[in-house]
């Protein structure tokens, strides 16, 4: 019998990744160490600033620079072929997509609706939980500057090379087990993807990155935010879905099965 709960699991998993993603990959992205050749980017201690200004909509275009710079196709489509890999290992299910080629791909596209549903719930959510958490680090000048990293053509070389090797693989297992996704498996799929992406970059563009994080303090800020990036992510990670997107994952599997092996 195919276990629809191993396909929810990975349902959750797969959403989870995403919608962190998108949001908040690009400040690990800038605050991880890089390979050779880059420099080592060290910033000073943690300390937060008292801003008298948390509100600015400095902070929220910072978010959505960060968010037009991502990939959202690319990012979904590796944490589809992650989570069919994974169906697909499944005895039932691989044995059920041998008779029937195509299952797991018509699952995970009947699948899709409801994660994005559940992506842009849990984004608007948390959304002004990030901002707040930049508006502790950066003044609305340093979040503007950041800003203008992400949109530059640099930055979104960058962004491109760690979004095509993220593909959230240890948060996935994790929802497949249902596991509690930890902050060690989300700075994990992380730091894999920034060392192999940024390993992909020609030396020149690394030398570039290098150059600009030491000459702009806001970018080098960047590692004092990550912890507490992360944490939220991992909070946002571990956001089940509702009752109903559950429910209606269940019928997307159901309604599979019942289409290609009528009783």
């Amino acid at each position: 019998m195919i276990r629809i709960s191993a396909m929810r699991r990975l349902a959750i998993g797969q959403g989870r990744g995403l919608l962190a993603a998108v949001l908040v990959l690009g400040t690990p992205a800038m605050a991880q160490d890089a390979p050779p050749p880059a420099p080592r980017m060290i910033a000073p201690a943690a300390a937060t600033i008292a801003n008298p200004q948390p509100d600015h909509p400095a902070y929220a275009d910072l978010i959505l620079a960060i968010e037009s710079a991502v990939d959202k196709e690319a990012v979904l489509g590796n944490a589809m072929a992650v989570v069919g890999q994974q169906l697909r290992a499944d005895p039932n299910v691989g044995a059920a997509e041998a008779v029937s080629p195509g299952l797991v791909d018509e699952i995970l596209a009947g699948m899709r609706p409801v994660i994005d549903r559940h992506n842009d719930r849990v984004a608007k959510d948390y959304r002004p939980r990030m901002m707040a958490a930049m508006a502790d680090y950066l003044t609305p000048e340093e979040a503007t500057d950041v800003a203008g990293f992400y949109r530059s053509d640099l930055g979104r070389k960058l962004m491109s090379g760690v979004i095509s090797n993220y593909n959230m693989e240890s948060v996935i297992a994790a929802g497949m087990k249902e596991q509690q996704v930890t902050e060690a498996q989300v700075r994990g799929d992380i730091t894999e993807a920034v060392t192999k992406g940024m390993s992909q970059m020609d030396k020149s563009d690394i030398e570039a990155i290098g150059r600009e994080a030491l000459a702009n303090p806001a970018l080098m800020k960047l590692q004092r935010i990550a912890p507490e990036i992360n944490r939220l992510r991992t909070q946002m990670e571990n956001e089940p879905l509702s009752p109903a997107d559950d429910a209606e994952i269940v019928q997307v599997v159901e309604a599979v099965f019942a289409k290609r092996f009528a009783q």
